[in-house]
């Protein structure tokens, strides 16, 4: 697991019907190289439009059986998020790899109207065969140093931020990422919607950043797909240099 593979990030902005939102995701991952990991934002497919979400979640099974096709024909390691009714409305991140599920987690800290509609998920750490241990911190668990804790005593490769976060408090996306990387010395990425949806201005700000907190890819606005490549090599000599995580 020297390094080669690619690492991409999407930016999207949402629409109101999550059947064009999902063609957009599809159309991007397309796009992509083989044994790469792909980032998707939160919720993007339905974003937070709560009038829909309950109906929306009977179709969380078939949505996710497409993209378990698409990580196996494409040897992709893929996160990707989904409603689903399992106990209660959960936000839930699925972490697939050709084709296999290595795990999900659904968003444990709530964001204001969230908890009106969510029920409360769980932390866990994923292992993926091409970039070893992967961290997932869905928006704004970003913010809290708990969770960060428990992915440094995990010394985990990458860490994945899939989100949907408001505009007003962009910089704060930007400057916590570059943080979180540099305290972690791991790959970080953020997948972030932009524009308006529902009335709600979104950040963009999607970026990858790399275990020495360099900005190795970043967009601002507009839907793109972000990349850069994955070196483990990097991540030792980081932890090597600084001395407290090797």
């Amino acid at each position: 697991m020297k390094g080669g593979n690619k690492l991409y990030s999407l930016q999207l902005r949402l629409e109101e019907e999550p059947e064009r939102n999902l063609e957009s995701i599809l159309k991007f991952l397309e796009r992509v190289e083989r044994n790469s990991l792909v980032l998707t934002p939160e919720m993007a497919i339905t974003g937070f439009n709560y009038k829909i979400l309950r109906d929306y979640a009977q179709k969380s099974e078939e949505i996710l059986k497409e993209f378990i096709k698409i990580s196996k024909d494409k040897a992709l390691t893929l996160c990707v998020k989904i409603v689903e009714k399992e106990g209660g409305l959960k936000n839930t991140c699925y972490l697939l790899e050709d084709g296999e599920i290595l795990g999900k987690r659904s968003k444990l800290r709530l964001f204001k109207e969230e908890k009106e509609h969510f029920v409360e998920g769980e932390f866990k750490i994923f292992h993926s065969k091409r970039f070893g241990k992967v961290g997932i911190l869905i928006c704004f668990e970003l913010r809290f140093t708990d969770l960060v804790l428990k992915l440094l005593e995990e010394r985990v490769n990458l860490v994945l931020v899939p989100a949907q976060w408001g505009k007003e408090r962009e910089r704060h996306l930007y400057y916590l990422s570059l943080a979180r990387a540099v305290e972690l010395q791991s790959y970080l990425l953020v997948s972030d919607t932009w524009g308006s949806f529902l009335g709600k201005d979104f950040a963009g700000n999607s970026l990858i950043v790399s275990p020495f907190g360099e900005v190795l890819a970043y967009s601002q606005r507009g839907d793109c797909l972000l990349e850069a490549s994955f070196n483990e090599d990097l991540i030792r000599k980081v932890r090597r240099f600084f001395g407290y995580l090797v």
